[in-house]
């Protein structure tokens, strides 16, 4: 067998070479292959008290946040939220965002009602009021 001898240019592109294609071969595109029988483990929610239901109607949409619980002591809020306990321990929760001169209360309004269960669904009732802009979410 005859022996190769390569120069430093020829070594460099090899080396180059290989290393592209084992990158190539555990690249970004490839995904990972699935692990049989594996399921999502559900997450047991109790909903206790009007903050909790709030927070999982204000989690889910990215409109909702920075909402806060609507207090007499707050003036110029543009975004948020009441709560009314039922009687099958669940909460209705209104969610309010307001525009236009909200430190004078808000010369435009949108509305939405969800019920939260106790054990944390949360189903949107009915939605009212002003339509909301085209955009960007509405500055108070």
């Amino acid at each position: 067998m005859k022996a190769i001898r390569l120069g430093p240019v020829a070594v460099a592109a090899l080396i180059l070479g290989l290393v592209a294609t084992s990158l190539a071969a555990c690249g970004a595109g490839a995904a990972p292959s699935p692990t049989p029988g594996s399921t999502p483990t559900p997450i047991a929610v109790h909903v206790a008290t009007p903050e909790e239901a709030a927070a999982l109607v204000i989690a889910s949409d990215p409109r909702f946040a920075g909402t806060i619980k609507l207090s007499p002591d707050i003036i110029g809020a543009s975004r948020w939220w009441e709560a009314a306990a039922l009687a099958d321990g669940g909460f209705q929760i209104m969610l309010t965002i307001g525009w236009g001169d909200c430190p004078s209360g808000c010369i435009d309004r949108h509305s939405w009602i969800y019920r939260v269960t106790a054990d944390g669904l949360v189903t949107l009732e009915s939605e009212t009021g002003d339509p909301m802009p085209a955009g960007s979410l509405p500055a108070g």
